[in-house]
């Protein structure tokens, strides 16, 4: 990913000071020289890239503070040091207050200061331009939407896992967007250009997964008619994305493990060992640490994958996002049916904030799309999402057997006490009068492994 280059614009009306400067920083960096407050305003607006500037205060005409609010006007983000020699002059703790700088440093101070707070200058504001880039890369590629802080993080950390090739888990409730994330990974590593393979390991039967991860040959159980290439050779050279790992069995994560450590795995029915270089990140909204403790996951699996997590936030924990993602869906919408986009009230917006999402970003994309399908008017109303959300729930609960209300009063019981037992399932099973074991299968059936 493209990054500014690393110019610093460096200003003071000393010419004895600034050819000083000038020899301090132009081997590292590419430097600007401005002399003055409304030169270094010119230079500013005619270097695009710059990183850093590095301001005298007290000079003729116009002041380094006056001339760093004139450049914040059209360069907010550009760092800006602060560097005087009359430190009686200006108070530093008023200047932090009115000016926010990113460093006020006194001529006289170390070299070793001052060079220090160019550098770390420069490059907090390539990462912040890097996340930003990354963060529009994201969007028109992958769908992931967000100008929160934790979105911020999350690009981030998309950042830093594409320019390493190790084993990653992504972390978060259904819904969250975790496979986008693990493509934006890929698609910005140097795998880019090799195969990015997909498999949910979840509700399918052991030899099947197995057979979708190493391939297998003719005969290997019944309908194996053919001979059949794995994911994880099909992807040799880019990324295998495992979805819902929490779901694989016990044998097979042993196979796995075997892949991560050496690259080595075997076609199912075939005794020939096969090698690949392949990079897997895992996904689970389940709780592995408890599973590991279960005896369910493997302990050694699980400490192989857990190097490295990312774990993305639900949406009601970022919500200011979401007029961003309803934007992008109007607009997404609109051009796959062809017809203009409809515009939601402020007050609908408003109805979207006080709704908690437990189906996360996904839930809220297929709300947009069934009201800008149902509704006659251009304008979605607060009512309009109101009355949405309440047939919604209605239509749940009207089209719920016996034995599913059951279900849902023993899930609603069980999620208490272990909200109360604070997931200790021993002391949950006790409370309720049942067998540890079968509270735990329960738990199992009712999908409530993430608690």
């Amino acid at each position: 990913m493209d990054t500014p280059r690393n110019i610093i614009l460096l200003v003071d009306d000393d010419k004895s000071v600034l050819q000083m400067l000038d020899e301090l920083f132009k081997d590292e960096y590419e430097t600007i020289l401005a002399s003055s407050g409304p030169e270094a305003i010119q230079k500013a607006k005619e270097n695009m890239g710059i990183g850093c500037i590095l301001m005298d205060i007290k000079m003729p005409d116009m002041n380094g503070i006056e001339a760093n609010r004139e450049i914040k006007k059209f360069f907010p983000d550009v760092p800006v040091i602060f560097h005087t020699g009359f430190p009686g002059d200006y108070l530093e703790e008023e200047i932090d207050q009115s000016e926010q700088p990113f460093d006020f440093v006194l001529k006289g101070d170390s070299i070793s200061r001052l060079t220090r707070s160019v550098r770390n200058a420069v490059e907090s504001h390539n990462l912040k331009h890097d996340n930003r880039l990354l963060a529009q890369y994201a969007e028109d590629n992958f769908g992931i939407v967000g100008k929160s802080r934790e979105m911020a993080r999350i690009y981030d950390l998309i950042r830093r896992l594409s320019k390493c090739m190790a084993t990653a888990v992504v972390l978060g409730e259904t819904g969250t967007g975790k496979e986008l994330v693990s493509r934006a990974i890929h698609y910005n590593s140097i795998r880019q250009n090799n195969n990015f393979g997909i498999l949910d390991c979840n509700h399918k039967a052991a030899d099947l997964v197995e057979s979708d991860l190493f391939g297998h040959v003719k005969g290997a159980f019944t309908g194996a008619t053919n001979d059949r290439v794995g994911l994880f050779e099909w992807a040799d050279g880019g990324t295998v994305f495992l979805d819902d790992i929490g779901d694989l069995a016990l044998d097979t994560q042993n196979k796995l493990l075997r892949v991560l450590d050496n690259g080595e795995f075997k076609r199912l029915g075939d005794g020939t060992v096969k090698k690949c270089n392949v990079r897997v990140i895992c996904a689970t909204h389940r709780n592995l640490e408890r599973m590991v403790e279960e005896k369910t996951f493997r302990h050694d699996l699980y400490y192989r994958l857990k190097t490295i997590t990312i774990e993305l936030p639900p949406l009601r924990k970022r919500k200011e996002d979401i007029p961003h993602l309803v934007n992008k869906f109007v607009q997404q919408f609109a051009i796959e049916e062809r017809c203009p986009p409809k515009l939601f009230d402020e007050r609908a917006i408003d109805a979207l904030f006080d709704y908690d999402w437990p189906g996360n970003v996904r839930e809220l994309k297929h709300l947009v799309e069934a009201l800008l399908s149902l509704t006659d008017s251009d304008i979605i109303m607060a009512d309009d999402v109101h009355e949405y959300l309440k047939n919604d729930s209605d239509k749940d609960q009207g089209n719920k057997t016996f034995n599913q209300c059951v279900d849902d009063f023993k899930a609603d019981l069980i999620k208490k006490e272990l909200i109360k037992t604070d997931g200790n399932r021993s002391k949950a099973a006790a409370t309720l009068g049942m067998d540890r074991a079968n509270l735990h299968k329960l738990i199992k059936r009712l999908g409530l492994d993430h608690l």
